[in-house]
């Protein structure tokens, strides 16, 4: 047994043996000695293996990859063992098959040391360092997990956002939100056409969900059309119970702005189911509606406009409420008188025939300087193609030179002096009031001289106004695809209407 000391650690050498660690001689055991020729320097070389522990540097690394390479031949016991994993006194050997041994104090007494196996064991620095390596591949696990379910809710997040309620039924409202709202359920609408409108507006989330609830529910009889309060957001059974028909609804009736009486009843028809000849019927003598003798027909009377009607409504109720607002306008502008209320009304027809809503008034007053009986410019004649038009049961905006001539028209103001015998369409409310108040000027004539921007220019006396028909002619030059039906050809001859001394307007 040697009795060499264990060297002392040099300066610099990095060794962290404790300087209080005490270690004893090597000493013999009853069954292993010495192995021969085995230098004992050997013990001294595997304790400073043992202890050597380098302290970490900038430069050096500090994994377990940097510790096995700075200790490359090591072989398989590469493992760094501290002095600190050993009892006191103990230290570690190598048989000759390369079998680590623990040699540590017997308690057989002094002098004696067992000696044991390592093989299939390890020290505590081993256990830790395989149990940071199971950490590692735990967090690595862990950390590839983790990646693949947030991959798995973001794929999740995907597919809802393109698909919708593929896999969950359709979109839908889960509570009532915003304020109320008007929906109006047309005249001849289907359920199907109803759902897609109500989705549309936003109304319900999901035409799907609203035929669904459609399907679920019974006897709901046939769709009514009418007036129904919803609210902004709803869900799709909410809504359907909501214009279901045994709600009050409403007939919905609209009445365009120069809409022909034959047109608007027509519209009342298609809103509320009733037949036109039954409307026809109910119109005949508008006398019962409030109308002088010399009315002919509704015509004119029935205002422009919305209404809604019960659906127990008679024709004659729904005809009287239309004539009733026309008659409230004129009144509201101080029109009293029956037979002025009936020229204002067919002239307040002409002006929206023929201009546009800024010039209404001034429209006005020309056709009021034309009435005039001292009116030496037109003698009297009005001279408006609408008219013509109408009175040819036609809706073109072009007629012949015969056509223009044409006495057996009634309606003809090229040939007939003074007011039509009647209004020819459904007046704005605009000209309505034009009509009650027209512009004083000294205007006879007026010409649209740009189809584009409705330019109208006034001319006093008949020469201006052919002026005005060469800058209306040389516009449609420009654009004949404009001027359809090549309107500056029909321009009328400026020699034959000074011929027959007629103005032209």
């Amino acid at each position: 047994m040697s009795d060499e000391k264990h060297p002392e650690p040099q300066p610099g050498s990095g060794d962290r043996r404790h300087e209080d660690a005490a270690w004893s001689e090597p000493a013999s055991h009853p069954d292993v000695g010495s192995e021969p020729g085995r230098p004992h320097e050997e013990s001294a070389g595997v304790h400073d293996m043992l202890d050597e522990d380098p302290a970490p540097t900038a430069d050096a690394p500090t994994d377990d990859h940097a510790e096995a390479a700075a200790a490359p031949d090591r072989g398989r016991d590469s493992e760094l063992f501290y002095e600190d994993d050993l009892v006191e006194g103990a230290y570690i050997e190598h048989d000759e098959d390369g079998t680590a041994l623990l040699i540590s104090s017997s308690t057989y007494g002094r002098g004696y040391q067992t000696v044991t196996p390592m093989e299939g064991g390890a020290s505590r620095a081993i256990l830790h360092k395989r149990r940071r390596r199971r950490r590692r591949r735990t967090l690595g696990v862990a950390a590839v997990l983790g990646g693949l379910a947030l991959m798995l809710v973001i794929l999740l997040v995907v597919v809802e956002s393109l698909f919708g309620g593929m896999f969950g039924g359709p979109e839908d409202y889960d509570t009532q939100a915003g304020d109320s709202v008007t929906f109006t359920v047309e005249g001849g609408e289907g359920w199907d056409a109803v759902a897609a409108r109500l989705e549309d507006q936003g109304i319900i989330a999901s035409s799907e969900a609203f035929i669904d609830a459609l399907q679920d529910s019974e006897d709901l009889g046939t769709l009514q059309s009418g007036e129904y309060e919803l609210r902004e957001e709803m869900p799709a059974e909410d809504a359907l119970s909501a214009i279901v028909p045994d709600r009050d609804a409403q007939h919905y009736v609209a009445i365009n702005v120069g809409s022909r009486l034959d047109a608007a009843l027509e519209s009342i028809s298609e809103a509320t189911g009733i037949e036109e000849d039954e409307l026809r019927d109910a119109a005949e003598d508008p006398t019962d509606y409030g109308l002088p003798e010399q009315a002919l027909t509704l015509e004119g009377f029935l205002a422009a406009g919305e209404y809604r009607f019960d659906l127990e409504a008679e024709p004659e109720e729904m005809l009287q409420e239309m004539v009733d607002r026309t008659f409230e306008r004129l009144e509201d502008d101080g029109v009293t008188d029956s037979d002025e209320q009936f020229e204002r009304i067919i002239v307040a027809s002409l002006l929206t025939a023929e201009a546009l809503p800024d010039d209404y008034r001034t429209v006005a007053g020309i056709i009021e300087n034309r009435l005039n009986p001292e009116n030496d410019e037109t003698d009297g004649l009005l001279q408006i193609d609408a008219t013509v038009i109408y009175g040819l049961g036609e809706q073109s905006l072009q007629f012949t030179e015969e056509e223009r001539q044409d006495s057996d028209n009634e309606f003809n103001t090229y040939v007939h002096e003074g007011l039509p015998p009647g209004p020819i369409e459904a007046p704005a409310s605009e000209a309505i009031d034009a009509a009650a108040d027209p512009e004083e000027n000294d205007y006879y004539y007026w010409l649209t001289v740009n189809i584009e921007t409705g330019e109208t220019k006034f001319a006093e006396d008949y020469s201006e106004h052919q002026v005005y028909w060469q800058e209306f002619r040389d516009y449609c030059a420009d654009n004949p695809d404009i001027c359809t039906g090549e309107a500056a050809d029909q321009v009328p001859d400026v020699e034959e209407i000074e011929e027959d001394d007629e103005g032209d307007q």
